[in-house]
């Protein structure tokens, strides 16, 4: 979103008040809810209440990962840079270049948390929207049910990934990296006033990529382009922001599997791919009425166009030969969403008053088609070999649609010497439907209110511990074998913890522990290809988190996850009593850089992390656990005048398990290295 209103409480006086939009600068700027952090500590996000507010304040558990943390970490995609945060899972799929496979605290958010500048990114079968985190700014990750404010999401939470912004001060950077596994990146970031009174600004980012994977065979392509231009005035601002990406990835990211072990040979290379462009266009607008009123719409279109082919094993094995069906499968994905929101900051006796209201809307609609056809027989030694003489013909045609319309409302409370109150609720109305070849075969109306509760004392040396209750709400629109839309599933959390923000110093502590409990929980069947329920699932875990800037050079992140999570009720009943799929006990991290300041060495720098990801089981039934991972991360930096020279190292040991989830076997991410070089100016 755009760089918030800012304001101070409504006082008594004779004449209407001065204001004005805050100035949005790269660097030398104090800081803001969805702008740009210096270091790796960031003291205030707009995730948690759609206001800029500081995070000692907010109620409820929410991380930051900054551009400066991604740069130093070398990170590739979504997937990387929040991979270090607690209560974050990645890599249950092991090397994915498709999707950002992530979940929070037990949950997945890879397609129903995944929001992009406060709004949401859905999609609905294969067409997933991919992120460029170089076209990224910070990524807020909030924890617990957030459905409140954004409508259909899970109960795990979501992450926000807030884009470049058009700026005030000029600069231009430009920046080359090369790698092994074959990785060749090119790409350029330009920004600044585009006249001389800085009414109108402009921003545009740029990415290049020729790529191979971790893993054997893939790839990973990309052209990405994002302009935004900014118009403003002292009360009024208006951003308009665009982003197109062109990429190339595997479509089937399956390996080989004899009855003793899995191989490294892919099905089938030569037919095997993704061809997706994608397209946003939208603007954000805001304005300052007075001191006491501010208002803000934020609009985006969206548009995806996913070609996937894919080879699967027949079972039939003659030899090293293996017979194969082909699979064509197109999918065309349009999206429509405006979030209007009109903020109010006044005092009532002793209290001081944030209170946000909004209405926002949500149209999906989804058109894929498939077919299938004889591949002939591959060779499992020699999948190079080109096999496949026709590409299928689609022979089906079907579609998924979702409209939502919500209203909310949220008061943000400050009163005594500390005590901070928010509460809040949301009135959503849905509509899903399934359709094939232009006729609707399932549909369903749904309503729901949810609602959000937190208390938090702000204690004067920096400490605010907190309590908070949240609910949530998700529409579905896939179906199970009978062709029945999924009954919408929703969720609730009960939360405490405590947050430290030393005074004076660039370092951030949260401690945290939480229930979720969600009901009508379903996941996919690697069979028939439809959706299961579940039932209930309920989810405990705890965890820690530490953010330190230290003025000696050093920059450190550690995190500790616990996670219970057991299905409480369902159809299955052998399944009762049993861990939901990707939910590891145990994760755990850090990462640690130190920069020389003086002296002959001043500007070279080393940084290390390590990750643990305890064990976690494959599916429901609790046949298979997935065993401990445990990358190694490395980097090595300089830095003089306006250059950069840096060389990071992805799983420096190259550990790759084989991981089996939902019925498919994948590898684990293996190594990687990258040299980079950068000058800004």
């Amino acid at each position: 979103m755009i760089v918030p209103v800012s304001f101070g409480m409504a006082q008594a006086q004779e004449a209407a008040p001065s204001v004005a939009l805050p100035t949005v600068n790269v660097e030398g700027v104090a800081e803001t809810a969805w702008g740009p952090v210096e270091g790796y500590v960031a003291t205030r996000s707009g995730a948690g209440t759609k206001t800029d507010t500081p995070l000692i304040d907010t109620p409820r558990s929410v991380s930051v990962v900054t551009r400066q943390e991604m740069d130093d970490r070398g990170v590739q995609n979504v997937v990387d840079a929040v991979s270090y945060t607690a209560g974050v899972l990645t890599g249950s799929y092991g090397y994915d270049p498709r999707f950002d496979d992530i979940y929070i605290r037990g949950f997945s958010v890879s397609s129903r948390g995944n929001f992009r500048d406060s709004l949401a990114q859905p999609s609905a079968n294969f067409a997933s929207w991919r992120t460029e985190t170089y076209g990224l700014e910070r990524i807020d990750v909030i924890k617990g049910p957030a459905s409140v404010l954004y409508g259909q999401t899970v109960p795990g939470g979501l992450i926000n990934r807030i884009s470049k912004m058009p700026v005030d001060t000029p600069f231009a950077e430009v920046e080359g990296q090369l790698g092994d596994p074959a990785w060749s990146q090119a790409a350029f970031d330009v920004g600044g006033r585009a006249n001389a009174d800085g009414s109108v600004l402009y921003r545009l980012t740029g990415v290049a990529r020729a790529a191979d994977g971790t893993v054997s065979y893939s790839t990973n392509n990309a052209l990405y382009l994002a302009p935004a231009v900014t118009f403003q005035n002292d009360t009024t601002r208006l951003t308009i922001l665009g982003t197109v990406l062109d990429s190339r990835t595997p479509s089937n990211t399956q390996y080989w599997q004899t009855p003793t072990m899995l191989t490294r040979i892919p099905m089938g290379t030569t037919y095997n791919a993704i061809q997706q462009t994608q397209e946003q266009i939208g603007y954000q607008l805001e304005h300052a009425f007075n001191d006491v009123w501010s208002a803000k719409q934020n609009v985006r279109y969206g548009h995806i166009d996913n070609h996937s082919m894919w080879t699967d094993a027949n079972g039939v094995m003659n030899g090293p030969l293996i017979s194969m069906t082909a699979t064509n499968y197109i999918e065309t994905v349009n999206s429509f969403q405006a979030d209007n929101q009109l903020q109010a900051k006044f005092t009532t006796g002793p209290v001081e008053h944030k209170v946000l209201g909004g209405v926002d809307y949500l149209w999906l609609d989804s058109s894929y088609g498939m077919g299938d056809g004889p591949a002939g027989d591959v060779n499992i030694f020699n999948p190079n070999v080109p096999n496949l003489l026709v590409m299928p013909a689609i022979t089906s045609r079907d579609g998924a649609g979702l409209n939502q319309v919500g209203l909310y409302l949220q008061d943000q409370m400050a009163f005594g010497n500390g005590w901070r109150f928010l509460i809040g609720g949301r009135q959503d109305f849905a509509s899903t439907s399934q359709s094939s070849f232009g006729i609707e075969t399932a549909g369903r109306d749904d309503q729901a209110f949810t609602w959000q509760a937190g208390l938090l004392y702000a204690f004067e040396n920096g400490v605010s511990p907190y309590v908070s209750y949240a609910t949530s709400f998700l529409p579905s629109i896939n179906v199970d074998q009978s062709g029945q839309l999924l009954e919408p599933s929703s969720g609730e959390q009960y939360e405490a913890g405590v947050k430290y923000q030393p005074k004076g110093g660039r370092s951030f502590f949260t401690l945290s522990a939480y229930q979720i409990t969600q009901n009508n929980y379903a996941v996919p069947d690697p069979v028939s290809f439809f959706y299961l329920p579940v039932g209930n699932v309920r989810v405990r875990g705890f965890e820690a988190e530490a953010l330190v800037e230290l003025a000696q050079g050093l920059d450190l992140t550690a995190a500790y996850t616990f996670t219970q999570g057991r299905i409480i009720n369902s159809l299955d009943v052998p399944t009762i009593g049993n861990t939901p799929p990707n939910m590891p006990a145990h994760i755990a991290s850090l990462w640690a850089k130190y920069t020389v300041q003086d002296g002959d060495w001043k500007g070279f720098g080393v940084g290390g992390g390590i990750r643990y990801i305890g064990p976690f089981w494959s599916d429901t039934n609790n046949l298979y656990k997935n065993g401990a991972q445990y990358p190694v991360d490395a980097a090595l930096y300089y830095e003089k005048d306006n250059w950069n020279f840096q060389l990071n190292a992805k799983n420096v040991f190259g550990q790759q398990n084989a991981l089996l989830n939902e019925g498919y076997w994948y590898w684990q991410q293996g190594r990687s290295v990258i040299a980079s070089v950068r000058y800004r100016w």
